[in-house]
C-alpha cells in the first residue's frame, strides 16, 4: 500500500497526520513508498512536483541542507547531509519501488496532493508557509560568590551558540519555516552574590536588565533557576521578551540528549506563540510534541505548526 514518509526526522513531513509543510518559494522532500502504478493528482497552479532521480541527488540534497542550515557549518549539518543523500540515492534507484518527490511551492494556502492507484488513494495536505525570521541574543551569567570572587554561574559559554542555533533552526526552520539569527553571545556580570539557584525575583531585578533590547528575544543561561511557583527548568517572560534556561534541562519531560536543548526550544516556542498573539500559554496535552504539558520532544505537529506560523 502506498504511503508518504519523511526522509529526515523533524523535516516538516507529518505522515501520521497526512500533512507536510513547504516553504513559500522553496521546496520540501517526501518519500512515496510502494509507488508502482501510482499517479499523482495536485493543484498545478500552487505546487510543482518533480521526481528526484539519480542525477539530481547531489544538487537537491545540497540545496535542501543549505536552505535549512544557512551558512552554519557543524557536525550535525554533515550528518544530516549524509543521511539525506543516502536516503535519496536509495529511492532514486530505477528498480526501486519508492519515489523521492521534490514538492515546490508556487502559490499559497494548503493544497492537497493525492497518490492514486486505481480507484483508491492517499492524500497529503501541503501547507505553504511564509518564512519568518527572528533575532536572538544569548547572555551567560557571572556573579560573585560569598567571598566576592566572580564565578561562572553556567557551564555553557558563547562558544556553544552555534550548536544552539543549529538545533533551533532545524527544530523550527525545517518544521515550520521559522529561523533565528544570533545577534549577541556574551557574558554578563552581576556585581553581587546571587546564590546557587536564581529566583524569578532576582532574575527580573538583577539579570533581565542585561537583555539585548534590539533583539526579538534574549535567552539567559544562569545555571540553575527557581520560578518559585513550579519546578520549571526554564521560563519565558512575555512582558520582557526574555527566557531563561537551566543547565541540566528537564530530564523527566525530555529524552536524555534533548533535555537541555528541548527546554530552550520549549521557551522559544512560548515566544513564538506570544508573537502570534495566540490565547493561553501554548501548553497542550499532546504527548511527545513540543510544548506538551507531559512528555515532550523536538517534534512539532500540524496544530503546533498552525499556531506558530499559519499558512
Amino acid at each position: 500500500m502506498a504511503s508518504f514518509v519523511q526522509f529526515l526526522q523533524h523535516s516538516g513531513v507529518y505522515a501520521a497526520q497526512r500533512f507536510m509543510i513547504v516553504p513559500r518559494g522553496g521546496f520540501n522532500l517526501v518519500c512515496l513508498r510502494d509507488s508502482k502504478d501510482v499517479r499523482l493528482s495536485y493543484d498545478r497552479d500552487r505546487l510543482q512536483i518533480d521526481d528526484v532521480r539519480l542525477e539530481h541527488v547531489e544538487r537537491v540534497a545540497q540545496e535542501y541542507i543549505d536552505t535549512r542550515f544557512r551558512t552554519q557549518r557543524s557536525q550535525e549539518r554533515e550528518d544530516q547531509s549524509l543521511r539525506l543523500r543516502t536516503a535519496l540515492y536509495a529511492t532514486a534507484r530505477p528498480e526501486g519501488s519508492a519515489r523521492a518527490l521534490k514538492i515546490s511551492a508556487k502559490g499559497a494556502g494548503i493544497p492537497e496532493l493525492r497518490a492514486l492507484r486505481g480507484g483508491t488513494g492517499i492524500k497529503l495536505e501541503v501547507a505553504i508557509l511564509p518564512r519568518k525570521d527572528f533575532t536572538i541574543a544569548f547572555k551567560f551569567l557571572k556573579h560573585l560568590d560569598q567571598s566576592g570572587k566572580v564565578i561562572n554561574a553556567t557551564k555553557w559559554t558563547p562558544d556553544d551558540v552555534p550548536w544552539f542555533l543549529t538545533k533551533l533552526n532545524w527544530t523550527f526552520g525545517a518544521q515550520a519555516n521559522i529561523f533565528f539569527t544570533a545577534v549577541d553571545a556574551t557574558w554578563i556580570t552581576v556585581q553581587r552574590a546571587l546564590g546557587a539557584k536564581i529566583s524569578r525575583d532576582v532574575f527580573r531585578r538583577d539579570i533581565v536588565p542585561f537583555k539585548r533590547r534590539d533583539a526579538d528575544l534574549t535567552c539567559f543561561l544562569v545555571g540553575d533557576y527557581d520560578a518559585m511557583d513550579n519546578e520549571a527548568a526554564g521560563e519565558y517572560l512575555p512582558d520582557e521578551q526574555v527566557c531563561v534556561v537551566v543547565d541540566q534541562g528537564n530530564l523527566p519531560a525530555f529524552d536524555y540528549g534533548e533535555a537541555f536543548i528541548g527546554v530552550m526550544a520549549h521557551e522559544v516556542g512560548h515566544f513564538l506563540h506570544h508573537k502570534r498573539n495566540m490565547p493561553g500559554s501554548g501548553h497542550h496535552d499532546r504527548s511527545g510534541i513540543l510544548l506538551s504539558s507531559g512528555m515532550e520532544s523536538l517534534s512539532l505537529d500540524k496544530q503546533l505548526v498552525s499556531n506558530l506560523n499559519a499558512w
